[in-house]
């Protein structure tokens, strides 16, 4: 079973970007690269497959010992660009990518990815889109023909001519036709935001600002793909981007880059073996720390990346014994409890204060509303777990098996998926 993705940044701390930094001075000096000495690397060179725990790009400056830039040909078909190392540059610790030239001389797009391919692992990206019709910026990983392998491909596409949206989708073998569009909530290109994804053997979940937003789990790819990131103009794919209007330059920019194996993480998490379940009444004891495992999945309740902020998304995953996955049990005098992440100090909250099945549970700093408390009711040798606002239970999504299953509130109906295990741990 792949290990959790989300734990990284509790060895590492919330700030991505420092923390690449911080890797990258201990790790090796940066060779500073201005524009004149660039030196462009063909595509089919350094393929060889990352074997690390971590990877991180902080854009800086171009590192050859981890990056290779496009230049001078195209990718033809729907492309009406050629790529150009003119058109990649790095700046304030960013890469920008842009689009440049005219209807007469044709246009030039900027195209960056990485010298070796990964694998199964969480995939994150810093970026600010372009916006504008008929282009697109994007971030994904691709293996094909010219890398001596099937056409396998994960996407994050932001179509510029509606950055409130963003576009996932995949290839297995070159097929492709597995597209999603979320809507936001917010324009994209007008700052930067988190994306990612995680690529598991059996789905692919992709997230936005560390929230799980939707998750494929048909045909999914399995052969390592380089990172990859480009913005190019399109033709002939007017009812996909609109038509391009020629406008240039345009500028797509990153600040960061990572990729976390899914083995990473302490060598030896302290995982409970046969602990003792708590007492009957339901007397949990406020200064002990507990896992809550659901009885369908076997998995334990997650605090998605160890989030610090209100609002962090609360999901299912394989324990590791981290502090995002254990929680406090805070008798009130109400007799309702709230349930307080470790790593944190936040409590579960359904989102809204809905009373909605379906709602949304996430974590949020304690304010004394009801629906952040609980009632923990035991049911045979499990417990059920029933909001106070709205009645509902805590809940597995789908009654979901899979690591990264989002938890949610509904009506309760005794399955499995409703029922936890409460584990000293």
């Amino acid at each position: 079973m792949l290990e959790n993705p989300h734990t990284f940044l509790m060895k590492t701390g919330s700030n991505k970007k420092g923390c690449i930094k911080m890797k990258k001075f201990f790790i090796r000096l940066i060779a500073a690269a201005s524009a004149a000495a660039i030196c462009i690397t063909s595509v089919s060179a350094y393929s060889a497959q990352f074997d690390g725990e971590y990877f991180g790009e902080g854009f800086d400056a171009y590192d050859t010992d981890k990056m290779q830039i496009a230049d001078g040909w195209s990718n033809g078909g729907m492309f009406d660009c050629t790529w150009s190392s003119a058109n990649v540059g790095f700046s304030d610790g960013k890469l920008n990518l842009s689009i440049y030239g005219n209807g007469w001389s044709g246009y030039t797009g900027g195209e960056c990815r990485t010298n070796q391919t990964f694998g199964y692992g969480m995939y994150d990206v810093s970026m600010k889109p372009a916006k504008n019709d008929g282009i697109v910026s994007s971030f994904f990983t691709y293996t094909g023909p010219t890398d001596g392998t099937v056409w396998d491909e994960i996407d994050i596409e932001f179509l510029g001519k509606d950055t409130t949206k963003v576009q996932f989708n995949y290839y297995t073998n070159g097929v492709g036709n597995h597209e999603y569009l979320y809507d936001l909530g917010f324009d994209a290109s007008e700052g930067f935001h988190h994306y990612g994804f995680y690529w598991g053997e059996s789905s692919i979940t992709w997230y936005v600002d560390e929230k799980p937003v939707y998750t494929a789990t048909k045909d999914i790819p399995s052969t390592p793909g380089k990172i990859m990131m480009n913005i190019w103009n399109g033709t002939g794919v007017d009812s996909w981007l609109n038509r391009y209007n020629g406008a240039a330059p345009l500028t797509a920019q990153y600040d960061w880059i990572s990729y976390t194996k899914p083995s990473a993480g302490p060598a030896e998490p302290s995982v409970p073996s046969e602990p003792s379940a708590p007492s009957s009444d339901g007397q949990f004891d406020s200064n002990q720390l507990y896992m809550l495992r659901s009885k369908n999945s076997g998995k334990a309740l997650d605090l998605y990346w160890g989030s610090p902020d209100n609002g962090a998304n609360v999901l299912q995953y394989t324990y590791n014994g981290y502090n995002n996955q254990k929680w406090y049990l805070k008798k009130l005098d109400n007799g309702y409890y709230v349930i307080e992440n470790y790593a944190s100090g936040k409590v579960l909250d359904v989102e809204g204060v809905s009373c909605n099945n379906g709602a949304n549970v996430q974590q949020w700093q304690y304010g004394g509303g009801a629906n952040q408390e609980w009632s923990i009711i035991r049911v045979d040798d499990c417990w059920k777990i029933i909001n106070r606002n709205s009645g509902k239970a805590l809940d597995v999504s789908g009654i979901s098996s899979e690591d990264n299953a989002n938890i949610i509130q509904w009506d309760y109906n005794g399955q499995a998926n409703q029922l936890w295990e409460i584990i000293p741990v």
